[in-house]
């Protein structure tokens, strides 16, 4: 890994009110973005065995990151890298925990550090605008994924509004 992730992070949490082994079965499922995703336009597996998983997510507007798998612990969450095929990568953590019938859900992103700016401006303009602008894309799907599993309907595309980076 020839860049660094940042100190800073966010999250998005939620209570779906379906059972751990749904949420843990949907999330599983080959291509699943495409049903939960309010920004996903496709969402494809490249390699998906016991030892390696990699899949691509496009976005609406066309932007393509690869998900590298590196932690998958049946009904408790995974742990992946995501990014451009040859740029900076972000991590990405998913945690699912059993509430009765119910499932919280809980997404975190901690991003790679830019070198676009100076590390003093970047880590301002992370507080005040990149981590927010990550916390609302966070929210949109988690929202598809308990709109897609209590309405037993596929999300449209932007549907819980469109959003700067991926829409």
């Amino acid at each position: 890994m020839d860049y660094e992730l940042s100190k800073y992070w966010t999250q998005s949490k939620i209570i779906i009110k379906a059972n751990l082994e749904e949420v843990w079965n949907l999330l599983s499922e080959e291509s699943h973005l495409e049903l939960v995703h309010p920004f996903c336009k496709s969402h494809r597996k490249i390699i998906w065995n016991n030892q390696k998983k990699i899949d691509e997510l496009t976005y609406l507007n066309g932007l393509t990151y690869k998900r590298t798998f590196y932690l998958w612990q049946k009904n408790k969450g995974f742990k992946l890298m995501i990014g451009k095929e040859k740029g900076k990568k972000s991590r990405v953590e998913w945690e699912l925990k059993a509430l009765n019938e119910m499932t919280e859900l809980k997404i975190k992103v901690t991003p790679y550090i830019s070198a676009k700016f100076n590390i003093k401006i970047y880590y301002f303009l992370l507080r005040i605008y990149i981590l927010p602008k990550l916390r609302k894309y966070l929210n949109c799907v988690n929202m598809g994924i308990k709109f897609y599993l209590e309405e037993k309907t596929p999300v449209k595309n932007n549907q819980f509004g469109k959003h700067k980076y991926f829409s």
